[in-house]
């Protein structure tokens, strides 16, 4: 536009009586008469461009004045509705004009199950999600009443494929660390670390983006955790897993052996009033390497290991016993079965007539932990097999046939010792 206007300035200066001196033109030369022509051209050009910004005016008045119409429409209409409206910061807050919050409340996604209504008396588990369930409860209510070391047991697979030679150490372990999970769902709002025996197994079985330095904890998450720590990843992108943290609430630990168990111990005192699971550790299998030439002494287990609570129990055991008429050898099983805080449950199994296979039925409950010799007779009482054998003294070589044929009533040295342990956790 200034352009323009300097153009028409100077246009109009040599078409005006004042370009003219003493009566004659200043610019006499044909040069001077292009340059006349020159500043015409851009007059016709300015004025076009004053015509096309006439226009653009000429429309946005237009559109201005049709949002004013409709603004006034807006007003008009809420003007005659009754319903007030939020103000822009209210709208933009996550709490309402009363203070309230606006958010539904969070609800669970984890089914509690109810807790038992007599532990004595606590059905068997037919499912492993009902193992689990029942573990949790035993669990959550030791750990309500002050206890810190607890011990959670029972088959991670059938038994049928625990008894098969096939089913290899890993493959039981991919079990345990499934149960495990199941196990730290119910715990929701707590910060559970399952430890591993070592890193390398860690890293095996679970891939994760583990909680440390590099990601914040998200509250009430599972952290997978290694006895002695240790490191996740690649050489150029190591993240280290840290044994204990700050804000582990509770620990599991799973697939230790009896060579580990120091390690355990270490942790326990790491982890200092925080409860501590060993969870289907087999500690009946591990007590009994206790003392062996290049494992830990038994006063790990005099010390320390007899001070684990054993909140859930559910050990089948298969039996045989020798008769002296026909069928001559009978096969019978049973388990071990405890809820905590109810008694020890001896069950006997019998076949299942409406559903098929077998059925575990009460035959007793006991205060302590029976030894497994005292299982199998407490079983064969219940069968009365020892009418089977007949009546009258059967000996040979002044050694009673009944005794041969039932076996040496024998029970392990924890069992037998029992009073050297400084606790009576393990069998109450």
């Amino acid at each position: 536009l200034a352009c323009g206007a300097a153009l028409l300035l100077s246009a109009d200066a040599f078409t005006s009586p004042a370009a003219f001196s003493n009566g004659r033109p200043l610019l006499r030369s044909k040069n001077a008469m292009g340059a006349l022509q020159a500043p015409a051209k851009c007059v016709a050009s300015t004025r076009s461009l004053g015509l096309r910004m006439s226009e653009d005016q000429e429309s946005l008045k237009k559109v201005k004045d049709d949002v004013e119409a409709e603004r006034k429409k807006i007003a008009a209409i809420l003007g005659e509705s009754k319903t007030e409206l939020p103000a822009v910061v209210d709208m933009m807050s996550e709490k309402g004009t009363d203070g309230g919050p606006s958010k539904p409340a969070f609800k669970s996604t984890v089914t509690q199950p109810p807790p038992f209504k007599n532990p004595d008396k606590t059905p068997p588990p037919k499912s492993f999600q009902m193992c689990v369930e029942q573990a949790y409860i035993s669990a959550k209510a030791a750990i309500d009443a002050g206890n810190k070391l607890l011990e959670v047991e029972f088959p991670p697979l059938p038994q049928s494929a625990m008894d098969n030679g096939a089913i290899g150490a890993y493959t039981i372990l991919d079990a345990q660390i499934q149960h495990a999970r199941g196990f730290a769902r119910f715990f929701e709002g707590k910060n559970v670390a399952i430890v591993f025996s070592d890193a390398e197994e860690r890293n095996m079985f679970v891939d994760d983006d583990t909680y440390g330095i590099l990601a914040p904890r998200r509250q009430g998450a599972v952290r997978y955790s290694a006895l002695g720590g240790g490191w996740k990843g690649s050489w150029f992108s190591d993240i280290k897993v840290a044994e204990v943290q700050d804000d582990d609430d509770m620990f599991i630990i799973i697939g230790a052996s009896a060579q580990e168990l120091p390690d355990v111990k270490a942790l326990c005192e790491r982890a200092g009033d925080r409860p501590v699971v060993l969870f289907n550790m087999k500690l009946q299998i591990l007590r009994g390497d206790l003392g062996l030439p290049f494992f830990p002494g038994r006063n790990l287990h005099n010390d320390w290991l007899c001070t684990a609570v054993p909140v859930y129990h559910v050990r089948p055991t298969a039996y045989t016993r020798t008769i002296a008429s026909a069928p001559f050898l009978i096969n019978y099983s049973g388990a071990l079965f405890r809820t905590w805080p109810g008694k020890w449950q001896a069950l006997l199994e019998v076949p299942d007539t409406v559903n098929g296979g077998g059925r575990y039925e009460p035959v007793c409950n006991l205060e302590k932990r029976p030894a497994l010799s005292e299982m199998r007779e407490i079983l064969a009482e219940e069968l009365q097999l020892d009418a089977l054998d007949g009546e009258g003294e059967q000996k040979i070589f002044g050694i009673d046939l009944k005794i041969l044929r039932s076996g040496v009533v024998a029970k392990t040295w924890w069992e037998k010792d029992f009073d050297d342990a400084k606790s009576d956790n393990w069998r109450d």
